[in-house]
């Protein structure tokens, strides 16, 4: 009996000692959307490619479609309370815990890819002082195509919003509901379709990509591309499971990391693309925003950001006037 106590205690030394030999870890990782969204793919591509860097030592298990139970709202706080190890956190989802993390997902704050990124890059470090204060940080990050209507009649001017009962998913379409006379509810993605057929909900504001996922010509007739927001998803890691990693298994983790934003950032115009396509080949009428409707929009999105600065602080009103500096909006 003690030969074997002896081997057991020699066996934990040996594996404390010797480095390259650790345990292998398993991270559940929350995913917001279903498994077959671009989100979700990319994802897919990221926990694929750790496990295989790493040897198995530390694998990342996927559970899309909110399938952990865990709301938008409640990510930032499932992370830092250690409930969850890594999530798809969208930061215009948790402005309720940390306002200024809703930055990028501002009302018509950008119009092209490069707005977006350079809106990002400004933000990053803001982001990450916040980030810290709830005991995680950000991997990598992947934005959205901005965000149109989807209606059952058409919607080409201000005017026309007046009544509509809409889904919509962040503080950003809470605003922007009362601001132009949209009865506005805030429900998770999954529950849209039922409130669609119930009668409780007439339209919704999501992306193009997020109009294929959910069927939406099946209950709903009119695209029309506002681009009211193209709001970027954090994937984010609790900062103590981060720190059980070894150094060497970080690196790697980082480098791939690294690689993804680039590739995600990348994908989004492409996805745009070929879901408007999509939208379009199974009957959707995808409408044109003229200039008097955009001037009526961009009207709307200076008064509701400014409106969101004087809650966000010093920070985010510093980033804004920088953003403006540079890209003259």
């Amino acid at each position: 009996m003690k030969r074997v106590v002896a081997v057991t205690l020699a066996l934990v030394v040996v594996l404390v000692l010797v480095p390259g030999i650790h345990a292998k870890m398993k991270w559940d990782m929350h995913l917001n959307y279903p498994a077959g969204n671009f989100h979700s793919q990319g994802a897919a591509r990221f926990a694929e490619r750790v496990n295989a860097a790493t040897g198995g030592e530390l694998s990342i298990v996927l559970h899309p479609g909110s399938a952990l139970g865990f709301k938008g709202p409640e990510l930032l706080r499932a992370v830092a309370e250690g409930q969850l190890a890594i999530a798809e956190v969208p930061t215009g989802m948790v402005e309720g815990d940390a306002p200024v993390l809703a930055l990028t997902a501002q009302p018509f704050i950008s119009a092209t890819a490069f707005e977006q990124r350079l809106l990002y890059q400004l933000a990053k470090p803001t982001y990450a002082q916040t980030l810290k204060r709830f005991k995680q940080f950000t991997l990598y990050t992947s934005v959205w195509p901005f965000s149109g209507i989807y209606s059952q009649r058409p919607v080409a001017s201000a005017a026309d919003l007046k009544g509509l009962k809409m889904r919509v998913y962040d503080g950003t379409g809470l605003a922007f509901g009362k601001a132009t006379g949209i009865a506005a509810r805030k429900m998770p993605f999954s529950e849209v379709y039922p409130a669609m057929k119930a009668g409780l909900l007439d339209s919704m504001y999501t992306s193009s990509v997020s109009g294929v996922d959910a069927k939406a010509w099946e209950v709903l007739k009119y695209f029309t591309p506002i681009n009211i927001v193209g709001p970027v998803n954090m994937v984010n890691v609790n900062l103590d499971a981060w720190n059980k990693l070894p150094a060497e298994l970080q690196q790697t983790v980082m480098e791939i990391a690294r690689q993804m934003e680039d590739e995600m950032w990348n994908l989004a115009g492409d996805m745009d693309r070929k879901s408007r396509e999509t939208l379009s080949a199974n009957g959707m009428q995808v409408a044109t925003v003229d200039g008097g409707f955009r001037a009526e929009l961009d009207t709307i999105g200076e008064q509701l950001r400014a409106q969101w600065a004087t809650k966000a602080g010093a920070d985010a009103q510093r980033i804004l006037e920088e953003y403006a500096r540079i890209t003259g909006r």
